[in-house]
Formats: C-alpha cells, structure tokens, sequence
C-alpha cells in the first residue's frame, strides 16, 4: 500500500511541478509586458502601421500569458484535489474482507478428512511430505502445509498477489482516471505560455524598430534585432508544437 500510495503521489505530483514552473515562468514573461506598456511607449512620429502591430502584440502577448496563469493555477488546485481523493478514499492499505478471512482458516474437523498415513505422519521423520492444493501445477512456489488443508496462493485469487504489469495495476488506472479531470487545463497552460511569448517577441522586434531605426537611426541593427527574435519565433513553435508542413505554412 504504501508503494502504490508513493506512485499516486508521484504520477499526479508531475503536473504539480510543472505547473509550478509554468507559473515562474509566466509571472516573469507578464512582469516583461508590464514594463513595455509603462516604460517602452514609442515617440510621437512613429509611423501608425507600427504602432497598431506593436500594441497588438503586446497586448495579445499579455491575455496569452494571463490565461496560461490562470489555466496553471486551476490544474495545480485540481491535481492536488484528486491526488488528496485518491490517497484518503481509494489507494488504502488493503484489509481483507470477512470473507477472505474465512476462506483463509482451517477448521480442527477438516483433520479428519485427510489420508490416514498424513494422519498419523510424525514431524520431520516420515520422508516427503504430501503436496497441498496447488502445488506442482504451477499455481504457486511449494507450500508448507503437510496435511495439505491449506489453498494454494493462486487459489485464493488474491488482488495483491497477482502478477500483472504496472500499467494495468488498480491505482495506476484510477490515476489515469483523474488525470482526465485536468489534463486538458495543463496542456492549454503550456500552448498558452508558448504562444504568449511568441507575441512577446514579435513586440520586441517592433519595438527596436520603432526605437532604435526611426528614433535611433539605426535601421541595420534594428532589423539584426528582428532576425533574432523572428528565429527564437520560429525554434519555439518547432520545439513547442508538432506541425505537418502544411500547417507550419498556414
């Protein structure tokens, strides 16, 4: 039980650090924002046309990021919901049933109902034991049950002690499960951050060319700006997204 608790708590505790780390991330990227509408204003006689794509940008930049803010907060607070669900009502220590415990004893009358040579077989004297329920037919290891009153393991069909990968274990499968319930929420987080900071650049690339080519008069290192950003653009769709050809053109 207590494994299976520590794998619940490890499976759902990777979206939480993500979401953590989508959150810093974000937080900085919104401050970045906020410095360019209170401190990156451009000069009177910037041509309009700039002016319209680098309000656009920002200001499409910062819904971006707020929404990646507020979709991370609510897949952190719903991870940790159904982690805390799992934990207290479904991945318990196991306690076996009445039944269960019932089909594990052995009554004194069963003594009867065996062979009169294991009836009167003394303790470590009388050779080779007789084989239990089970045993050789490869239902289980050897039991040491002499009289052979007791089920094999195999027999008692017991959930816990059945071979099986770990995927199609009962808790892995509850956290699947759960994960439907957010996993949408953190996937928007991460598009959302992406896309915020593909805004966030395309407004840095304006804003040096409304700086430093018609304020500054230098339009060569103004465009060198832009070639940066338009290439950080472009290395973060291809790393962020998994586009066909044709829809990197659209």
């Amino acid at each position: 039980a207590g494994q299976w608790r520590d794998d619940i708590k490890d499976i759902i505790g990777l979206t939480e650090k993500k979401m953590d780390t989508y959150l810093i991330v974000t937080c900085l990227t919104v401050g970045m924002c906020l410095s360019l509408f209170t401190e990156g204003r451009l000069e009177p006689g910037t041509p309009p046309w700039l002016l319209h794509f680098y309000s656009l940008t920002l200001a499409s930049a910062f819904m971006y990021l707020l929404m990646s803010i507020w979709f991370a907060m609510h897949a952190s607070v719903v991870a940790s919901s159904s982690e805390v669900r799992l934990l207290t009502q479904f991945v318990r220590l196991p306690i076996p049933t009445w039944l269960q415990l019932e089909k594990m004893r052995t009554y004194g009358k069963d003594f009867e109902a065996v062979a009169p040579s294991s009836m009167l077989r003394l303790p470590f004297l009388s050779g080779s034991r007789p084989k239990a329920q089970g045993q050789g037919q490869g239902l289980g290891p050897p039991s040491d049950d002499p009289w052979g009153l007791e089920a094999a393991a195999a027999d008692r069909q017991l959930y816990e002690l059945q071979e099986q990968p770990a995927a199609l274990r009962r808790h892995i499968q509850l956290a699947r499960r759960a994960a439907r319930q957010y996993q949408s929420y953190d996937a928007f987080a991460r598009v959302a951050m992406s896309f915020g900071i593909n805004q966030l650049l395309s407004a840095i690339a304006y804003y040096c060319l409304g700086y430093v080519a018609m304020q500054d008069g230098a339009p060569c290192q103004a465009w060198l700006v832009v070639a940066v950003t338009s290439a950080l653009s472009i290395g973060l769709v291809q790393l962020d997204f998994s586009l066909t050809k044709r829809e990197l053109r659209l």
